[in-house]
């Protein structure tokens, strides 16, 4: 189903067309869900997101539409009229509404931030054994380090201002939700995780269990980045200095080192992307594949281009050349779906080094 072919008013409501792949490939998501569910459209304006969920989905069993404007609201009423759609709205705070509301997936899609609204998404699964929970945030100059002191006031982490700044802001933002969920005895299993254009967009599961949530504290931590000789690592613990060639570092958290994807859910998201007529269906069998992957290899990548300007050489061959030469060194080496100049590998940089010839 394409979004254009779905029948629905704008008005002046906010509508971004330049979202609709992030929609396309969280309707993927919630169509992978193998079991009935019922779904809080929080935000929903024109109520397209939850729209498309309910039409595009049949595990999707009732759809509650969050508005606080009242023109937005009652635009948003006569959309899911003429959808034939099986659902209430209710024009309301979206935190309030939450206090005694609750839904198996709850989707949070405001403007910018989602930090002011995320404490009410996760307590509204306090009574439940899991649930989900679709974050989009739009705060990338935030999390990707322009406004540092913003981040630490919104999500209380130190960002990276630098060439893995998407890969770090959205470590960060799975970190949020992890610390609010290890306050109600969940645990997080991020679904996907994906950078894109404007936006972040983090689909989390939240099981419950006090082990569980012990655990989110164990995959938190940081990233160390040397500006110098371009050395990165995880730790538990933030560095000034490099502890490779002892220059000035900097590092960035804490934040999620866990997985950002479950290869099984990807799958089933790829799977239901094929029988579907998406228009943006080839952009996002692409960004599956490369998510699928990623796991497997730490948490940063090397942006080509700044990391030769960086050891001094010179501009590198094509991406899949370099790569080859990792391979045929005995390290795993891959692209990401963060950069478009960027190489994932288990290599250290020297490695890299000696991969990009002089």
């Amino acid at each position: 189903m394409n979004e254009e072919n779905i029948d629905f008013e704008t008005g002046t409501s906010f509508y971004n067309p330049h979202m609709r792949l992030c929609r396309s490939i969280s309707s993927l998501a919630v169509g992978a869900i193998e079991k009935e569910i019922e779904i809080c459209d929080g935000f929903s304006s024109t109520g397209i997101r939850g729209i498309r969920y309910a039409k595009e989905n049949p595990n999707v069993s009732k759809t509650s539409f969050v508005e606080f404007d009242e023109s937005a609201a009652e635009l948003c009423r006569r959309n899911i009229l003429s959808n034939s759609i099986k659902g209430e709205v209710f024009e309301e705070d979206f935190n309030r509404h939450l206090m005694g509301h609750s839904y198996d997936l709850v989707e949070l899609d405001p403007f910018g931030s989602p930090a002011p609204y995320s404490y009410f998404a996760v307590r509204s699964f306090r009574r439940m054994k899991s649930g989900f929970i679709s974050a989009t945030a739009t705060d990338t100059a935030i999390l990707c380090g322009a406004h540092s002191a913003a981040c630490l006031k919104a999500y209380h982490a130190r960002p990276l201002h630098n060439e893995i700044c998407h890969e770090a802001g959205a470590r960060i933002l799975l970190r949020h939700f992890a610390n609010l969920a290890s306050e109600f005895d969940f645990g997080i299993f991020p679904l996907f995780t994906l950078s894109h254009r404007h936006f972040f967009k983090a689909f989390i599961r939240l099981e419950k269990g006090a082990a569980k949530a012990v655990e989110n504290e164990k995959k938190s931590g940081f990233i160390i980045f040397c500006p110098k000789c371009g050395h990165m690592q995880a730790s538990p613990i933030p560095a000034p200095k490099c502890p490779k060639c002892r220059g000035e570092a900097e590092w960035g958290g804490p934040l999620w080192l866990g997985n950002l994807h479950s290869q099984e859910h990807i799958r089933k998201m790829a799977a239901l992307n094929q029988e579907r007529d998406y228009a943006d269906k080839a952009k996002i069998s692409s960004l599956l594949s490369l998510m699928e992957k990623e796991d497997s290899f730490p948490p940063y990548y090397f942006e080509v281009h700044r990391t030769c300007k960086r050891l001094g050489l010179p501009n590198p061959k094509p991406i899949a050349g370099i790569i080859s030469c990792l391979e045929k060194k005995g390290h795993s080496a891959m692209r990401t779906h963060f950069s478009p100049t960027a190489i994932r590998t288990d290599a250290p940089v020297s490695a890299l080094k000696k991969a990009v010839p002089k």
